[in-house]
């Protein structure tokens, strides 16, 4: 005998549920499934389907945001490496007012800009710039330019924003999808329960025509290896019983 398919998919779990509702809508004179299930059935439909929305659209807004994160993360990568660059240059030609000692352990870089490969260090060190310029200048020191401390600062509070961001939508994205998580196996639970109502309610004169009914309903049937070939003989053995009975 064949076997029912749950569904393995959001989308065909939609199907199942909407292909149930169907019948009702369709005010069919006697369901295969009772008043009490058709309430749970519209319940169980408008929760997934509302819950499937909502992590489709928390989806879709975080891998939208990525592209902005990334933009941020690059100027500001640039511009704190070219600060640290300009400054490093002007140390070495004897311009800066107290060499580099008002920028933490730049020194130990022997002239090189510090690994900027990820968000921690170009915040990290964007802040170090911001901090240690503004020691500098309070010490007597010139401003420097191309790029400005402040437009440093900037770029670098815009990809601190963004990750901020960037977070807050992965956390959305994440609730929702444990949510969904939970939610597919209730429906799916659901869906199984409605299956074995429907197919005990079916009253239908051979397994093929139930079956047939059944697949009305939403449900899904799958054979086995060498299993039709076998069932397509016994239901027409089936149908020349019933044909001469």
């Amino acid at each position: 005998m064949p076997y029912r398919r749950l569904p393995t998919t959001d989308k065909a779990r939609m199907r199942a549920l909407n292909a149930a509702l169907g019948k009702v809508i369709k005010n069919e004179r006697k369901l295969a499934f009772s008043n009490h299930s058709v309430e749970q059935l519209q319940n169980v439909k408008n929760n997934f389907e509302n819950h499937l929305t909502q992590y489709e659209l928390d989806t879709r807004l975080q891998a939208e945001n990525i592209k902005d994160y990334k933009e941020a993360f690059d100027r500001a990568k640039m511009y704190v490496s070219h600060f640290t660059q300009v400054l490093l240059f002007a140390s070495e030609r004897g311009e800066i007012n107290g060499g580099i000692k008002f920028y933490e352990d730049l020194a130990s870089f022997e002239g090189k800009v510090p690994p900027l490969n990820t968000e921690e260090e170009v915040l990290k060190w964007g802040k170090i710039m911001v901090e240690g310029e503004q020691k500098r200048m309070q010490n007597g020191g010139s401003a420097i330019y191309n790029p400005s401390i402040a437009l440093v600062k900037f770029k670098v509070q815009e990809l601190h924003d963004a990750s901020v961001f960037q977070q807050t939508l992965k956390r959305n994205t994440l609730r929702s999808f444990e949510k969904m998580q939970k939610l597919r196996k209730t429906t799916n639970d659901f869906i199984s329960k409605l299956w074995t109502e429907i197919e005990e309610g079916i009253e239908a004169e051979s397994p093929k025509v139930k079956r047939q009914l059944a697949q009305e309903y939403g449900i899904v049937y799958v054979f086995r290896r060498n299993e039709k070939k076998k069932m397509s003989a016994e239901e027409m053995q089936t149908d020349l019983l019933f044909e001469f009975a």
